[in-house]
Order: structure tokens, then sequence, then C-alpha cells
């Protein structure tokens, strides 16, 4: 499957370009983990994840069934996509417990720099919990 990834300094988060309907820039900041503008659901990955001070010059607007009302995650630059195979991605363990509450598997992966730890979103279990009816 394929996946966008975004770097959180040493680690990545891949989210399935099957949840997602499109990139757009986006020149957006906030400071809180949900925000509502209009219609659309704000939501921020760095807040999720105890990084608000990354930027997010990036939307990733999420597929969901209302057409009128987008989700669009603010995530940090992308930096590639990248095909995962299923067998490579095991399932994080509950000890991490509300930490990685938002992801529903891990992988390493050999890049140019070396191995990647990329963390796969759950972006069903966000849409869940701020109620953006997926």
């Amino acid at each position: 499957m394929k996946y966008f990834l975004c770097a959180f300094d040493t680690i990545y988060l891949g989210l399935p370009s099957e949840c997602t309907e499109r990139v757009i820039s986006v020149a957006r900041t906030q400071s809180t983990a949900c925000e509502r503008d209009k219609q659309d659901i704000y939501i921020s990955l760095p807040v999720l994840f105890g990084r608000a001070d990354l930027s997010t010059p990036h939307g990733i607007v999420l597929k969901t069934k209302n057409e009128e009302n987008k989700t669009i995650l603010l995530v940090p630059p992308l930096d590639i996509d990248l095909e995962i195979p299923e067998e490579k991605i095991f399932s994080v363990p509950r000890s991490f417990g509300e930490v990685l509450r938002y992801c529903n598997g891990a992988c390493f992966m050999k890049g140019e720099q070396g191995e990647r730890l990329i963390f796969i979103i759950d972006a069903k279990r966000i849409i869940e919990d701020y109620k953006c009816e997926a």
C-alpha cells in the first residue's frame, strides 16, 4: 500500500493514501488539536503528537462520507510517498498507550540516510475521535 510520509525529528508518520482525497498547501497555524473553520475541520498532527512547534505547510484532505464538510490533517512537510508491503507493518504495543493512540502499526524501512522508523497513522480513529463523520 502507498503511504505519504512526513518527518517528526527522527521518526516518520505514514498516512495511507487510500484515506486521502488530496494534498493541499496551507498557510495556517493552530495550537489546539482540532479547530473548526466554517464547515471544515482542521486537525494538527504535530499537536496530537506533542510537537506543536513543528510547522504544517501541508494539509491532507481525508476522504469522508460528508461531501460538504472537509476534514484536513495539518502535517509537517511531506517528504515522500512510499509503497510499504503489509507484511513489513507490525502492530504497536499497547504499552505505548496514549502516546501512540493514533497509530495502528509501525515498520522500519531502509532509506538513503539509513533506517527509518515509520508509525502508520490510523486516520479512521482520528476522524471518529473528532466526530468528523467518516
